[in-house]
C-alpha cells in the first residue's frame, strides 16, 4: 500500500510542476475544507472582515466532502485538480482539515499555509494522538500521506490545548498559535440568537413559542443511538425535541408522532435556537458553552467509551453540565432547571482564550498580514 502511495505522490508532484509555472496572485487567500459542502462559518466570518479591511482581496472558498461511492470518489479526484490550481497560485492557504495536497505536494516558498482546525478545543484524541487505536488512522499509511505536513501555523484556542494540538498534529512550538475561531463571535452574539429563533419559529410554524426547545446533538458513533428512549423521555406538552445528528438524521419533535423531517439550520446556528442542550463526548460542547445555555451530558456508553476512544481530559471532573448516564435523570433535571452555569463558565475560561475580544477580526488581520511574507 505505502509503495503505490508514494507512486501516486511522485506522479502528482510532477503534474503539479506544471502548475506551479503560473505566477502567484499576491492578493489571492483559498480556503479548503473537506468538512462540508458548504463554506464554514469560520471562513465566512473571517472573509467578510478581510474584505473590510482591503477590498482587492481574491479570496477562494473550495469546500468538498469525499462522499462514499466510487463515483463521488472519481469527482473529488477532478476536484483535486482545482486545488492544484488555486493552491499553486495562492499567497496563503487556510485550512480547517487535513488537505491531501497540501501535505504531500511540495509547493512554492512563498506559499504560507495555516490549520486553523474545525474544532475550538481538545478533546478526544486524534491525529497523531490516536494513530493505531480502534477509531484512529494506520500509522504507516498516515505517514505515507505525509499526514499534517507543510504547516507554517496551526491555530489552537487556548494555552491548555496548545500542547493536546501539538501532539495531534505531529508540530514544533513555534508552529503554534493561540487563536480561537471566528464562530466564538458569533456564538456570544444576543443579536444573531434573537435573529435565529425569529427565522426557526418562521421556518417551523407548527413549533410552538410557548415551549423550551432541547436539543440533543451528540457524538459520532458507529453504533445505534437511543433515540427511542430519548423521544418517549421528553414531555413533548412541555418542550421542543431537536435531533441534530451526524448520519443527518435531523427532527424536530413538536407534538407526539408529529415532527419535521428537515432541519436548515446548521448545528452552530441550532445551539442559538435551543434552550437546554444535550450532548456526550462531542466538542460541541465547547461552543455550547459560549452560549450560556444549560448543558446535560448523557453517556450511557461512558465506560466502553472512554476505554475505546482516548480523551485529552479527565472527562467527569472537567467537563461542564450535569451528567448522567441514564436519560429519564437529565429530563427530570431539566424540568426542574437544574443548572451549573459557574462550571460551564469556569470551563469556558479555560478554554477559549479572551473569549470577549474579536476573533474574526483578529484572524481576519493574522490571514492577511502573511500576505506580506516569504516574498
Amino acid at each position: 500500500m505505502t509503495i503505490l502511495i508514494n507512486i501516486c505522490i511522485f506522479f502528482a508532484n510532477l503534474i503539479y510542476i506544471f502548475f506551479k509555472i503560473l505566477p502567484t496572485n499576491k492578493n489571492k487567500i483559498t480556503f479548503i475544507s473537506r468538512q462540508s459542502n458548504e463554506v464554514a462559518l469560520d471562513f465566512k466570518l473571517a472573509k467578510k472582515e478581510m474584505l473590510k479591511i482591503n477590498k482587492d482581496l481574491k479570496i477562494v472558498e473550495l469546500c468538498k466532502t469525499i462522499d462514499p461511492g466510487i463515483f463521488n470518489k472519481i469527482k473529488y479526484f477532478f476536484h483535486m485538480f482545482k486545488q492544484m490550481y488555486h493552491i499553486a497560485t495562492s499567497k496563503v492557504v487556510v485550512l480547517d482539515t487535513y488537505c491531501i495536497l497540501i501535505c504531500i505536494l511540495h509547493h512554492k516558498k512563498s506559499l504560507k499555509v495555516i490549520q486553523i482546525w474545525h474544532a475550538l478545543g481538545s478533546l478526544k484524541k486524534f491525529s497523531y494522538s490516536s494513530l493505531d487505536t480502534k477509531d484512529g488512522r494506520n500509522s504507516k499509511i498516515s505517514k505515507a500521506m505525509r499526514m499534517h505536513k507543510n504547516y507554517d501555523y496551526i491555530f489552537t484556542s487556548s494555552e491548555k490545548s496548545l500542547p493536546n494540538f501539538q501532539e495531534a498534529f505531529n508540530a514544533k512550538r513555534e508552529n503554534m498559535v493561540v487563536m480561537p475561531l471566528p464562530r466564538v463571535d458569533f456564538l456570544k452574539s444576543k443579536d444573531e440568537e434573537k435573529r435565529l429563533r425569529k427565522e426557526f419559529y418562521e421556518a417551523y410554524p407548527k413549533v410552538s413559542k410557548k415551549k423550551k426547545n432541547i436539543l440533543y446533538c451528540p457524538t459520532s458513533r458507529k453504533e445505534p443511538l437511543p433515540l427511542e428512549e430519548i423521544i418517549n423521555s421528553t414531555d413533548l406538552n412541555k418542550f421542543n425535541l431537536i435531533l441534530k445528528l451526524h448520519d443527518n438524521t435531523n427532527k424536530i419533535y413538536y407534538e407526539n408522532d408529529k415532527y419535521y423531517d428537515e432541519i436548515i439550520f446548521s448545528g452552530m446556528e441550532m445551539l442559538h435556537i435551543a434552550d437546554y442542550i444535550i450532548s456526550d463526548y462531542s466538542a460541541i460542547v465547547y461552543e455550547a458553552a459560549i452560549t450560556n445555555k444549560p448543558i446535560y451530558l448523557y453517556i450511557y456508553d461512558y465506560d466502553r467509551y472512554i476505554d475505546e476512544r482516548g480523551l485529552y481530559i479527565d472527562f467527569k471532573k472537567e467537563m461542564p453540565g450535569i451528567m448522567s448516564k441514564d436519560i429519564k435523570t437529565i429530563m427530570r433535571k431539566i424540568e426542574k432547571n437544574e443548572v451549573d452555569l459557574t462550571k460551564e463558565q469556569k470551563f469556558v475560561e479555560e478554554s477559549i482564550y479572551n473569549v470577549k475580544d474579536n476573533w474574526s477580526k483578529n484572524m481576519a488581520e493574522f490571514i492577511i498580514k502573511q500576505l506580506g511574507k516569504g516574498e
